[in-house]
């Protein structure tokens, strides 16, 4: 093969090549399961952070890294970031033990702005729980992708144990919490807006919050919603 024609095969297949999106969590095992951890965007330089704040464990990462960058980062810290983790959870897991009571039937809790019971066996109240969210969630992400004129190919409902939502720009990807209803409708809106604007901006820089704070001025009030009150409605269930 001649130079020229390897060249343009190596053209040819480097644009054959899917894209590598930027991670939005990364498995780590807490307590014997296994968890994603929710990844944020900063302008850290070139290192990556590890803390537990809103009753959350989050994973810091630099915004102007390139995505493979990031996923080498994280695979040649995994281990380090394992062990920290695993020393700080017992501490951590008594504290939420003791400051959350057990749920049964009949317990009550929030869903959108109602107070409801608990009037199922704890598994089939979490299916009859996660239905309705991805029921309610649907045409609420449809609504804002109008406005803002950012259309996902894609609506999922899960479970998460540390973030609301997540984004996969680059596959049209987003993704909630079922666990997020238990806020008001206002809060739950701020998230829908917040995933369909890293459509745009998979990161947390300026321009982001500047189209966030445009299509949702009640931000500010629903970011202190959620860092007041998150740490009961992610031990739910």
């Amino acid at each position: 093969m001649s130079h020229f024609a390897r060249k343009a095969f190596e053209k040819l297949t480097k644009k054959a090549m899917p894209q590598v999106d930027y991670p939005q969590q990364w498995s780590i095992i807490i307590d014997g399961t296994a968890t994603e951890i929710a990844i944020k965007y900063t302008r850290r330089n070139r290192s990556i952070g590890l803390k537990y704040q809103y009753d959350v464990w989050v994973i810091y990462c630099p915004q102007n890294a390139a995505p493979k960058k990031i996923h080498s980062m994280l695979a040649s810290h995994h281990a380090d970031l394992q062990a920290f983790i695993d020393r700080h959870s017992p501490k951590i897991q008594q504290r939420t033990q003791q400051e959350t009571p057990p749920l049964q039937q009949g317990s009550e809790f929030q869903w959108l702005g109602q107070i409801r019971n608990i009037h199922l066996p704890i598994e089939q109240m979490e299916s009859q729980l996660i239905a309705e969210a991805q029921e309610y969630l649907k045409p609420k992400v449809q609504f804002y992708a109008e406005q803002i004129q950012l259309f996902p190919k894609y609506i999922k409902v899960k479970n998460y144990q540390s973030c609301w939502g997540n984004c996969y720009h680059q596959r049209g990807l987003v993704q909630f919490n079922w666990k997020l209803l238990q806020a008001p409708q206002w809060v739950v809106d701020y998230v829908i807006v917040h995933e369909l604007a890293h459509l745009q901006h998979p990161n947390h820089s300026r321009h982001f919050w500047a189209l966030v704070n445009h299509h949702y001025p009640q931000t500010p009030q629903a970011k202190s919603y959620l860092k007041q009150h998150g740490s009961k409605m992610m031990a739910f269930l």
